[in-house]
């Protein structure tokens, strides 16, 4: 049976709501397990205002936690990350990539959003929206709306850069389930990379098995896969603890059989859960809810 190192990351500033990094307790509480690792965020920010909200309290918190949590992806057991908000994805990727810095890293983005905005075309400035253009490292210029002070410019490019001795995640290495909200500017890029993505609706349409082997077939070739479930894939009828729901997402069975499916793929390496927010619903069963895919989760890894 694989063991598994529980890894709490305590921080949704990179959100425009807060109270995620609650999510992550609660369910710890929950389940009466003791993580193996947390890593709190108490820093301060002088950037409180678009077009790169907290970007230097980012910086510096992915920064403390990396050296670390790189010894964590080195060791037997099998990392579960659980994060406030979807921003630390850009310090636990760019942990991974530090820690095998010659593996292709392939990632599967279960989640209502792209994350491929930047400091240059957000219409929000929150950093939980630019995760993957960070570690693509794209500054997407031809869509730019904004123009960068010289220290957030320096920022953006420091978190682009958190892994430098490797070549980072490569767009083909990339594939969004369950996308459906996102701006033009992130369309363009999408487009522009050749990113594979596919909404609810047309996994519904091709049915899950096709899109799943085509998935498959995709992450065949990469040495490392992260999968990272942002709880907002689900649809709004059945969540809205979290920050930003969607309509048309999927329900409680449809992620069951995505992590059925994905959690079982022999180059499975990090699995990640973001984006449960318990302060904006007192609805127990949408904890409840959340709480049983966590488990699921759970028990597919320890069969590995």
């Amino acid at each position: 049976m694989q063991t598994i190192n529980i890894i709490q990351i305590l921080s949704d500033i990179g959100a425009g709501k807060r109270g995620s990094h609650e999510g992550v307790k609660w369910l710890c509480e929950r389940h009466s397990i003791q993580p193996s690792a947390i890593f709190e965020n108490h820093l301060d920010s002088k950037y409180l205002t678009p077009p790169a909200k907290y970007i230097d309290n980012l910086t510096a918190f992915f920064q403390q936690f990396i050296p670390t949590l790189t010894q964590y992806y080195q060791q037997p057991e099998f990392p579960v990350i659980l994060t406030g908000d979807h921003s630390n994805a850009i310090g636990t990727l760019s942990a991974l990539c530090n820690a095998y810095p010659k593996q292709r890293i392939g990632v599967i983005w279960i989640d209502a959003h792209a994350d491929l905005h930047t400091p240059y075309t957000t219409p929000s400035g929150n950093i939980h929206g630019m995760s993957l253009a960070a570690l693509l490292r794209q500054d997407n210029l031809s869509q730019q709306i904004h123009t960068l002070t010289p220290e957030v410019e320096y920022y953006w490019q420091h978190l682009k850069q958190l892994a430098p001795t490797s070549r980072g995640i490569l767009p083909q290495d990339i594939c969004f389930l369950g996308l459906r909200d996102f701006e033009s500017q992130e369309l363009a890029l999408i487009e522009e990379l050749s990113i594979p993505y596919y909404s609810t609706q047309k996994m519904r349409e091709l049915g899950f098995e096709k899109v799943l082997t085509q998935v498959k077939q995709q992450f065949a070739d990469v040495d490392l896969l992260y999968v990272s479930f942002d709880v907002d894939a689900l649809d709004s009828g059945l969540i809205s603890a979290t920050g930003t729901p969607v309509s048309e997402g999927f329900t409680e069975l449809e992620i069951i059989t995505l992590l059925e499916q994905l959690l079982a793929l022999p180059n499975l390496s990090v699995f990640e859960i973001t984006e449960f927010n318990p302060i904006l619903s007192d609805d127990k069963a949408q904890y409840e809810m959340i709480y049983r895919l966590f488990v699921q989760a759970l028990e597919h890894i320890e069969r590995r």
